[in-house]
């Protein structure tokens, strides 16, 4: 985040932020799916679950958009999502990011197209994940959907520094982590505030208990990744 955005956000609210943020990395530090000395060694079964299991997490997020989109009253709230969901598709010569996900799916022996007729691995986690998303958000009122979506993105930057380093420790190629290096540096968040500023402004209690639903909800689904994977709990 630039120094610019920093300062434009209230103190108070940055201080939150950056306490969940630490909080959130924390849990994250503790799970064996994120310790490259162990994800080094492991076989091609736990690489190619990785990646179809991985594929549903990430990859259902446009039916999150497509809520908020959907049934938000402020046109600027649209754009904010419209905008992210133009990028996720690519344009002009940016590949989209599901084919830069397929680069790195088939580094691992998966084909993402099957997986996504088949779901063969949409395991009951990663489902519950996406379905208990959907259900906080039909629960709340429009700028608490914003504020999640918001959290969401904030995530990005925490998550994929470390889903760049399981990655490189399993062997994937330059060209098969372009989709993590990618998503290293977005500023999705960024995106988000001037929409976001006024919602803490009115109301910082709706903006804490999104955050907080978001990542509580986000480190419990790499809680049971890692269980999955690293342990070889293979439930469907």
């Amino acid at each position: 985040m630039s120094s610019q955005t920093k300062t434009s956000i209230p103190p108070e609210l940055h201080q939150f932020l950056q306490h969940k943020d630490e909080e959130y990395r924390h849990h994250l530090n503790q799970l064996d799916l994120f310790n490259p000395h162990k994800t080094k060694d492991w076989d091609k079964t736990q690489k190619a679950k990785f990646a179809a299991v991985f594929y549903h997490t990430r990859g259902h997020f446009i039916n999150f958009m497509w809520y908020i989109a959907n049934f938000a009253e402020d046109e600027a709230i649209k754009a904010v999502v419209m905008e992210n969901i133009h990028e996720e598709i690519g344009s002009g010569n940016k590949f989209s990011h599901e084919k830069l996900y397929e680069r790195f799916a088939q580094e691992c022996g998966v084909n993402i197209h099957e997986e996504i007729i088949d779901e063969t691995h949409y395991v009951s986690f990663a489902r519950a994940f996406n379905q208990q998303h959907l259900a906080w958000l039909a629960k709340h009122s429009t700028k608490a959907q914003f504020a999640a979506f918001s959290a969401y993105e904030r995530l990005d930057n925490i998550d994929y520094p470390f889903l760049t380093s399981l990655a490189e420790s399993i062997g994937i190629s330059p060209s098969g982590l372009t989709f993590f290096r990618v998503h290293m540096f977005v500023e999705h968040f960024d995106s988000t505030l001037d929409k976001l500023l006024p919602i803490w402004q009115d109301s910082p209690e709706t903006l804490q208990q999104a955050v907080a639903f978001i990542y509580d909800h986000q480190h419990t689904m790499w809680r049971k990744f890692s269980d999955y994977i690293c342990l070889k709990h293979y439930e469907n």
